[in-house]
């Protein structure tokens, strides 16, 4: 009898086809991110347009105010359809390139439930996903096995990486919560896991562009922490 497949059998034969953002990639990245921000906040008036800025310190990132802007971005994801075909703010043709699939980004609560330097292993509800590491190791952002956390997925070169944040939403399950995780990752690890980004695009294709997947309470909770900064 063939024993199922357990988290640790995935994320051993788990491969992500991208990881380990080079400098180059760095920048391509994160000038087509921030030009998207600007041209949403630009749309949606999260932030004064003052607020939405380079880091002096670290250019290569999101601009400060960035996690907040994003936050309603993911949630209004057809902008992407209008930042691409507009390109308002004269982005090169490899930059649209690489923010056209962003159209399909999957905003969503995952359980952290391995990782190392060179990916991750996330779950939601029903799917295993494998991130590859940015400019951070994969492991840098996960305080704890399991963790609940809110990302945002992203197609880039081929494989996933998040958006470039990471709102930690429980950094230790409660105990009455462990053996329901469990049981979720049983029958998760048994379905072929998300890891590049062809799958990722045709697994949020049919997530409504309306649907938000954080729950009431988790949602009040990010919303309250960029209202009183303790997010940026």
């Amino acid at each position: 009898m063939t024993r199922p497949r357990t988290v640790g059998d995935v994320f051993r034969s788990a491969r992500a086809p991208y990881s380990h953002m080079d400098e180059a990639d760095a920048r391509l990245f994160y000038s087509t991110m921030n030009a998207l921000l600007v041209y949403a906040n630009e749309r949606l008036h999260v932030v004064a347009p003052e607020r939405l800025r380079e880091r002096p310190e670290n250019p290569v990132m999101l601009y400060e105010s960035g996690g907040q802007v994003s936050e309603e971005l993911w949630k209004h994801r057809e902008l992407v359809d209008d930042f691409v075909g507009d390109n308002p703010l004269g982005l090169s043709e490899r930059q649209l390139a690489v923010a056209r699939p962003w159209r399909y980004a999957l905003r969503d609560m995952f359980t952290a439930v391995d990782a190392n330097e060179d990916r991750a292993l996330y779950m939601n509800e029903d799917r295993l996903f494998v991130v590859g590491a940015a400019q951070d190791p994969a492991d840098a952002h996960v305080h704890h096995i399991p963790s609940l956390m809110l990302l945002t997925l992203l197609p880039f070169k081929g494989g996933i990486v998040t958006d470039g944040k990471t709102l930690h939403l429980s950094p230790e399950p409660a105990s009455w919560a462990v053996p329901l995780i469990a049981r979720q990752v049983v029958e998760v690890a048994g379905r072929r896991p998300v890891s590049s980004a062809r799958q990722l695009t045709a697994y949020a294709r049919e997530i409504p562009d309306d649907e938000n997947r954080l729950t009431e309470r988790f949602q009040r909770m990010v919303d309250r922490g960029f209202a009183s900064g303790e997010l940026v």
